[in-house]
């Protein structure tokens, strides 16, 4: 299955027993809601630098990860909620207030025929109140504020259809479905992305039919093409993303590398997902930062990032800080890769290959690689580590631990371990520096951070991986 569902996959797999659950792609609906709640929860945070309002808001966040494992989304949501407010003030909410934030809107599709003219979209709560319903609640749905939707719902689930506007000439527009919820005096605004296609079917079909007749994948291009056509197949057919695609702007870009030609250059920054070919028809999934102004003359730094079980190649990007890692290689003009990871701890991903085949493409200095990995993904940089020495100019492993069969590859490799004093992963995190430290390894720094919890590590060290990466860098 493509990204859509190997999250939800790894979550099932990693998860404790639990009550009956809903059907998977309302799962993968409340997958994708509570993502929406983790980067709420990140841009707040970001906000605020005050040590008490952090402290108020980690007190919330206690079973955020337990909560995530046992596919508990909805009490996932219900933390996140609450620590968001906690950001802001040490008040109680309202009863109104949480059922403005309970809320979330569900489009029967995130992928509608370019002759669509309206949306039918589901709006529920994530989590169950105790509560009564404020009498004056009131929701308000829109793509364009001059096809504007009201309705005041006397029961949920509650079902409404959104005015979709024409999609004229072009072939493709991705949009935002608008959301609000005013409950007394709180309103609460959230956007989905939706994707409108011209002749989606045949498109992919023709995709599909290119990428099949490839005997191997022999180029980034070709790789792309081939997961790509399958993933927005998935998405175009009803799955549900885990967070916004730019679906036709994706198509077509994926039509555009059929012509054979490089799409991905040093010339074009920004960020992308694209797939690395690993031989026959093995491929990489990733999600790739690019700086402005490379040029062949003057390789860069790269840095890998290595997502924790359950997560993805985007996560890096979106979460762990609002996508502060991207910010940090940005400010320094480095390049950024963010590997799909297998799920269930399945193994590092090929960190050796993928910078092997993007060196090819991209002027990258192969003597200044860092990698930074989190929960899962530090037990894999620590894999990686025993698998290719000296290939690494610094690790960093994060909220986790790892097994160190054998610590000679660690004896000169700069290495960060830093962990929070409430993250349950906090026995592995000291496991692993005694183990490397008993090993004989001369260039360990181990921090622990005073009330961090699993979600909040990655944000919390940056800072100081960064100071290693840049020492090294030198």
């Amino acid at each position: 299955m493509v990204r859509v569902v190997t999250t939800l996959t790894a979550a099932i797999a990693l998860a404790t027993p639990v009550a009956a659950q809903p059907e998977p792609n309302a799962l993968l609906a409340q997958r994708y809601e509570l993502g929406q709640r983790v980067k709420r929860f990140e841009r707040e945070w970001e906000k605020r630098d005050g040590t008490a309002a952090r402290a108020r808001a980690l007190g919330h966040l206690s079973k955020l990860t337990q909560q995530f494992f046992a596919i508990q989304f909805g009490e996932a949501g219900r933390s996140l909620d609450l620590a968001t407010f906690a950001l802001t003030t040490d008040d109680e909410p309202s009863n109104a207030q949480l059922w403005a934030w309970s809320l979330y809107a569900v489009p029967e599709s995130r992928v509608l025929d370019g002759t669509a003219k309206e949306l039918t979209v589901t709006i529920a709560p994530l989590y169950a109140l105790k509560g009564e319903r404020p009498k004056n609640l009131e929701v308000q749905l829109w793509f364009t504020d001059k096809q504007l939707v009201t309705a005041r719902p006397d029961k949920f689930p509650y079902t409404v259809k959104v005015p979709l506007p024409a999609l004229g000439e072009f072939e493709g527009l991705d949009r935002k479905l608008y959301f609000m919820v005013e409950s007394g005096k709180e309103l609460r605004r959230s956007a989905v992305g939706v994707s409108q296609v011209a002749s989606a079917p045949p498109r992919l079909a023709a995709l599909k039919k290119a990428a099949g007749a490839w005997k191997s994948l022999g180029t980034i291009e070709q790789a792309t093409v081939r997961d790509r056509a399958e993933q927005l197949t998935s998405v175009a057919s009803g799955a549900m993303p885990e967070t916004d695609l730019p679906i036709a702007d994706l198509l077509k870009n994926a039509e555009t590398m059929l012509n054979g030609e490089p799409f991905f250059t040093p010339a074009k920054a920004g960020e992308f997902w694209l797939s690395v070919p690993l031989g026959e028809k093995k491929a990489a999934p990733c999600r790739v930062f690019v700086p402005r102004g490379l040029t062949p003359h003057k390789p860069v730094p790269v840095v890998f990032a290595l997502h924790g079980a359950g997560g993805s190649e985007n996560l890096f990007f979106e979460g762990y800080g609002a996508g502060r890692v991207v910010t940090e290689c940005r400010d320094r003009g480095w390049v950024l890769v963010a590997p799909r990871s297998g799920t269930a701890f399945a193994g590092a991903p090929p960190v050796a290959k993928i910078l092997d085949q993007l060196a090819t493409r991209y002027p990258l200095d192969t003597k200044r690689v860092f990698v930074v990995g989190h929960s899962m993904g530090a037990s894999q940089t620590v894999e990686l580590v025993q698998k290719h020495p000296g290939r690494f100019a610094a690790v960093a492993a994060l909220g986790g631990g790892g097994t160190v069969k054998d610590a000679k590859p660690f004896a000169e490799q700069p290495t960060f371990v830093g962990v929070g004093n409430n993250d349950f992963a906090l026995p592995a995190a000291r496991g692993l520096r005694k183990a490397l430290t008993d090993g004989g390894a001369k260039h360990v720094t181990y921090k622990e951070y005073a009330g961090v919890e699993h979600m909040v590590i990655v944000r919390a060290a940056l800072p100081d991986v960064f100071a290693l990466f840049d020492e090294r860098a030198k």
